[in-house]
């Protein structure tokens, strides 16, 4: 995820969330995985991988109010880090795009959260050494 402030822009890693699995049953937990299997199976069309940014600028003329601290902006931008060196950016110009890019953001990440949820609950299955491919009872 990346946010702004005053111009900069700053990096924030976010780590994956932590499920409690050890205490439920193995049950419980081949039943949550069911669930998450159906919902994964619905895939988001629209998901993107991507931040969000929002960024105030200034110009380069000498005499303009953005030299005196009002600067120019809001702009928002789409930015993806495909690569280590290739970053893809591009300014969403319009409310409506800004809109789809916020929502395909959210749909990537709960798609990514069901999706670690998953491969912790196989994990578990592993460690107490029972197959990942059965069905509950």
């Amino acid at each position: 995820m990346l946010a702004c402030e005053a111009g900069f822009v700053f990096f924030s890693i976010y780590m994956a969330k932590v499920f409690a699995l050890r205490r439920k049953p193995t049950l419980a937990l081949r039943h949550r995985k069911v669930f998450l299997l159906r919902l994964l199976a619905q895939s988001p069309r629209a998901a993107l991988r991507a931040s969000y940014v929002e960024r105030f600028t200034t110009c380069g003329k000498s005499n303009c109010r953005c030299r005196l601290g009002s600067k120019h902006g809001p702009f928002y931008f789409l930015t993806q880090c495909l690569a280590p060196g290739h970053i893809q950016k591009f300014l969403l110009k319009s409310e409506p795009q800004r809109r789809e890019a916020q929502a395909g953001i959210a749909q990537y990440s709960r798609f990514y959260d069901t999706l670690e949820e998953l491969s912790q609950i196989n994990a578990e299955l592993l460690r107490r050494g029972e197959p990942l491919e059965s069905e509950p009872a």
